[in-house]
């Protein structure tokens, strides 16, 4: 019988000890099969949908932490197409629904409405949406974005001169009204931190702190259908299609970025810009083009990934949202439906149960165009926001 001796082992078949850090390890445990029955396996290639039960089982097979997360990530993917549960809301606006946000501040949740008649409505009510007049920004004139940073909310009108609303949760009923001199048809905004840029006819605008109203125009020559800052960088989405960078260290002189695609392409408007990473931006077109590229090639027009099955030819305004977790990606088409996507791979979500398109939010068909959505973290889980008319849809994603 071999002396054990710390830190070593005994190898019968050689007769001799060797340290325990040579030792070979055990295999780890092959998957066990799953059996498949061949009409599930026919009817998932033919409709392309993602079974829950095989997305489990292969979490709990898998040793590879991208397998895991791959079967994670598809289980969500199934869970999310087979929504059913659509709570439909009635709101009491003069007009129709152009925008809507939500967010949350100091555990209490509030929602912001601009309707096609120049008002700002607001609800503080976490259980019910029970929305409010706040303040008119221009009669007649569309709302034409909101936007919500720390404990303010912006919101911008489309007009004959350009108002905005600035709305200070911290103290109750403040509501600033501001004008800018020289500028007309605000078309999309983004507020962060104390900076606001603004896409308006034949320009950006950027405001370095909106309490000192700082005012810097950044030339496009073409109208500015979609806004985004990240860090010190601005992105304008234009009509006749160039995406412009500009710095906001360096003023006015910007880049365009991805010129290449044009090259054998018709150029189309940029409707919506979103930052995925920082260097991963999404963008949506008028052609119904639904793409990300990467931004550390500038000049490089092939896209990363496309979302196809998009529905678009002259919309200007079409909702487009995707979860805080920049997973999932929703759009509204012109066909008046909504579809959904991973981010990552471009799958569309595609339901694998026979439930009434009615009760499927992903392939029914709504009442006019959706111009408006949203994703939130609720209380029940993660839901989808979607306004046509004067109707609010509040989609539980994943529940049934």
């Amino acid at each position: 019988m071999p002396v054990e001796l710390p830190g070593f082992y005994f190898d019968t078949s050689r007769n001799r000890y060797f340290p325990l850090s040579s030792k070979l390890k055990d295999p780890l445990p092959q998957p066990v099969p799953v059996p498949i029955s061949d009409d599930y396996l026919i009817h998932s290639r033919k409709r392309r949908r993602i079974s829950s039960w095989h997305s489990n089982e292969t979490t709990r097979t898998s040793h590879s932490i991208g397998e895991r997360y791959q079967a994670s990530h598809d289980f969500v993917c199934s869970q999310y197409a087979n929504t059913t549960r659509v709570l439909e809301k009635k709101v009491p606006v003069f007009g129709r629904i152009k925008s809507f946000s939500s967010m949350t501040l100091d555990g209490n949740t509030h929602r912001f409405i601009g309707d096609s008649r120049g008002w700002l409505y607001s609800s503080a009510e976490s259980e019910s949406v029970l929305f409010q007049a706040d303040v008119n920004l221009q009669p007649e004139s569309e709302v034409s974005s909101i936007s919500t940073y720390g404990a303010r909310c912006i919101a911008t009108s489309f007009g004959p001169s350009a108002k905005i609303a600035v709305q200070d949760l911290n103290m109750t009923g403040r509501i600033s009204l501001l004008s800018l001199t020289g500028l007309h048809d605000i078309w999309s905004s983004h507020f962060e931190e104390a900076s606001l840029v603004l896409g308006v006819s034949t320009k950006a605008v950027y405001m370095s702190d909106i309490d000192a109203f700082s005012v810097q125009h950044l030339e496009t020559h073409s109208d500015v259908f979609a806004v985004r800052q990240h860090g010190t960088v601005i992105f304008a989405g234009c009509r006749n299609g160039n995406i412009m960078q500009f710095d906001k260290r360096l003023g006015k002189r910007g880049q365009k970025l991805h010129t290449n695609r044009f090259s054998k392409q018709q150029r189309t408007s940029v409707l919506h810009l979103e930052m995925l990473t920082d260097w991963q931006v999404l963008t949506s077109y008028m052609n119904g083009g639904l793409m990300t590229f990467d931004l550390r090639f500038t000049r490089e027009g092939s896209p990363l990934v496309q979302y196809h099955g998009h529905h678009n030819t002259y919309t200007q305004r079409l909702g487009i949202a995707i979860d805080p977790s920049h997973e999932f990606l929703f759009a509204a088409g012109e066909d008046r439906r909504i579809r959904a996507w991973s981010v990552h791979t471009g799958r569309p979500l595609i339901s694998s149960s026979s439930h009434d398109d009615m009760d499927d939010p992903f392939n029914r068909v709504f009442p006019g165009v959706v111009e408006t959505m949203q994703v939130t973290a609720e209380r029940e889980g993660l839901c989808l926001w979607a306004g046509h008319d004067q109707t609010l849809y509040q989609i539980y994603l994943g529940q049934q």
